[in-house]
């Protein structure tokens, strides 16, 4: 998890935004087409993703 707190602060905070509102769009995506369970993993990483960027930007090294 180290190389996560290399990526300045302002940039994990501006992604992990952005990574969380394709997870989000990707849960409705998935309940609308019933795309399976590659479709669910993918967008419950993209989620937890996000919400990991989004928890650590405020990390000091």
């Amino acid at each position: 998890m180290s190389f996560i707190y290399k990526v300045p602060s302002k940039t994990r905070l501006i992604s992990g935004i952005a990574i969380l509102v394709i997870g989000l769009l990707s849960f409705f995506v998935v309940g609308k087409f019933d795309t399976g369970g590659l479709g669910g993993f993918l967008a419950g990483f993209c989620t937890t993703l996000g919400f990991v960027l989004i928890v650590t930007r405020n990390k000091k090294e």
